[in-house]
């Protein structure tokens, strides 16, 4: 089977490795094939023919895009090869038909490089959705999907098997242990049922020989469970977990503890992180919001300060301005008093009496008589 290796760097979602480490036994494609596939799609595989395509033949620079498990047999007569490919989805997906195309197209190549001179291989895909939905219409938990039905003669086994878990009761999930354990646990991985489902999950480990397989698994399935379950859950999940198994000092009590306590103390300091990164945020935002406000008050202040200042010069220009003018106009009618002074007391001498000089200066005879005087 083609597997990404589980140290890999690049394979980081905890749905991906939980699926794999099913997936890896020979066993449980096997156990799949005789409960999933019809009739007769099993009838063309001899499953003692089954093996994995190993991940040196895929072009690395493909493997992001392959499968998430790969496996070839041949057919009873051994006369054709016969290919199944593995894809789960834990969330919706609307480019799900161009990655199946894209890796039917990778296995013909490979089976080109593997099998030069041999007819077109049949392939079977299967995509297994576990999410609360999914982007394919199926119309039940197991469908046979068949794209371009009557153009199928031109489009060799562009066919696939699509598997809904969510739609899958829970007595329809049958076969080996190991594959009950992973649909059952990806069906309820998103869903509070999962705490009433673990006991059922867990049982069905009694059915395998406690050997380094076993514990493996179930060790996967604890570090799948805490990474990934809803984080509201982990605690009492732990505690149901330990209450079925019952466990006292074994050694996968101590690994059940560690990796829950490590996934709550992960969760809590990434939340924790969060809400100071948010609480920063918020608090920077608001310091600019204050900043803005007393920016506004600090400029409306100075320009108070500025206009009045303004005010003040312009004010005073304008006073001292006029105060000129006034000092002028006051210089002026002083002299135009003093010449109409002088006139009066000419005419006076020059014998004019006082009528004529009031005529002549615009003066009454009153101001006449007061000037003489």
């Amino acid at each position: 089977m083609y597997l990404r290796d589980m140290d890999n760097k690049k394979l980081t979602h905890p749905h991906d490795k939980f699926f794999k480490d099913a997936f890896s036994r020979v066993q449980t494609v096997q156990s799949f094939i005789g409960h999933y596939l019809l009739p007769k799609e099993a009838a063309l595989i001899d499953l003692s023919t089954l093996e994995a395509v190993k991940d040196s033949h895929i072009n690395p620079e493909l493997l992001e895009l392959f499968s998430d498990a790969v496996y070839a047999a041949s057919t009873p007569d051994k006369t054709e090869r016969v290919y199944l490919l593995f894809e789960h989805k834990s969330y919706p997906d609307p480019m799900v038909g161009v990655q199946l195309h894209k890796n039917i197209g990778m296995v013909l190549q490979y089976h080109q490089r593997q099998h030069a001179g041999e007819g077109i291989p049949v392939i079977f895909t299967t995509v297994i959705c576990h999410g609360e939905k999914c982007s394919i219409p199926c119309k039940g938990p197991v469908w046979r999907f068949v794209p371009f039905q009557e153009c199928q003669p031109f489009f060799p086994d562009l066919r696939f098997t699509f598997i809904d878990l969510q739609a899958m009761d829970d007595d329809q999930i049958k076969g080996d242990p190991y594959l009950r354990v992973l649909f059952l646990t990806l069906k309820y991985i998103h869903s509070p049922d999962l705490l009433e489902k673990i006991g059922d999950i867990l049982v069905i480990f009694k059915e395998l020989h406690e050997d380094i397989v076993t514990s493996e698994y179930f060790k996967s399935l604890i570090t799948y469970l805490a990474g990934t379950a809803p984080e509201n859950l982990l605690k009492e999940l732990k505690d149901r977990m330990k209450g079925v198994l019952k466990m006292e000092k074994d050694p996968v009590d101590s690994f059940l503890e560690e990796i829950f306590e490590a996934r709550i103390k992960e969760r809590l300091e990434k939340a924790t992180a969060e809400a100071t990164r948010k609480g920063m945020e918020k608090g920077m935002e608001k310091g600019r919001e204050e900043g803005r406000e007393e920016g506004r008050e600090e400029g409306i202040k100075i320009g108070e300060e500025k206009g009045i200042k303004i005010g003040e010069e312009k004010g005073i220009k304008i006073g001292e301005e006029k105060g000129k003018r006034e000092g002028v106009k006051e210089k002026i009618e002083k002299k135009a008093v003093i010449r109409t002074e002088k006139l009066v007391k000419e005419m006076v001498a020059n014998g004019i009496n006082d009528e004529i000089i009031g005529r002549i200066t615009g003066l009454t005879l009153e101001e006449v008589r007061k000037l003489k005087n």
